[in-house]
């Protein structure tokens, strides 16, 4: 590098190697910027995707019993569908409003079926897996938390689970929020992991 002054001014003056060089390390630099940025925005979609996913599985759970009833008393509108639980639930992660995922639910019958007997399959594997957890005391509880506040013939207050299971309703809303994250594991897959 040559450097001349001129009017308060320097001129600096570079080879074809040097600059070349300088062109590199630019281009190195905001690639590995642009790197950088696009992994934090693909994590930040993947946790948006996950909350999805995850106020979805709420959202079917708070409306098992209607989702039940719709599908038993629906039984003419019923056809052979070649959509798959997972089909409708990868449809339902577009839509934001509550009203019109569970109205997309019911369009048919068929569909409706489709989704109730995943969640109760889904939460036999949840029985299953709780059953055979380390913890199994603790899995159990968790499971039978989520059972009767959701899925029971006639289900329970955070009160009236915290009596059952002798203990706070802090424990009933962190069982409860645990034991949701794993069905979610289960009914949406592993695409279902809360990514954090």
């Amino acid at each position: 590098m040559d450097g001349q002054t001129t009017d308060n001014r320097t001129l600096v003056v570079l080879t074809h190697e040097q600059l070349r060089d300088i062109y590199e390390k630019a281009a190195d630099i905001g690639a590995k910027e642009a790197l950088k940025i696009f992994e934090q925005e693909r994590k930040k979609e993947q946790r948006k995707r996950a909350e999805r996913k995850l106020r979805n599985t709420k959202l079917l759970l708070r409306n098992y019993h209607m989702l039940k009833e719709h599908a038993e008393n629906s039984v003419f509108g019923r056809t052979q569908m070649e959509e798959s639980a997972m089909d409708i639930l990868e449809s339902m992660m577009s839509i934001y409003d509550n009203e019109v995922i569970i109205e997309s639910i019911k369009r048919s019958a068929t569909r409706t079926a489709v989704i109730v007997s995943h969640i109760e399959t889904m939460f036999d594997l949840y029985a299953v897996y709780c059953d055979k957890a380390v913890n199994k005391h603790i899995e159990k509880r968790r499971y039978e938390v989520l059972w009767d506040m959701y899925m029971a013939e006639d289900t329970l207050s955070v009160k009236e689970v915290a009596k059952k299971q002798h203990v706070s309703r802090d424990t009933v809303y962190t069982d409860q929020r645990m034991a949701i994250e794993k069905l979610t594991a289960l009914i949406f897959g592993v695409d279902g992991l809360n990514v954090r």
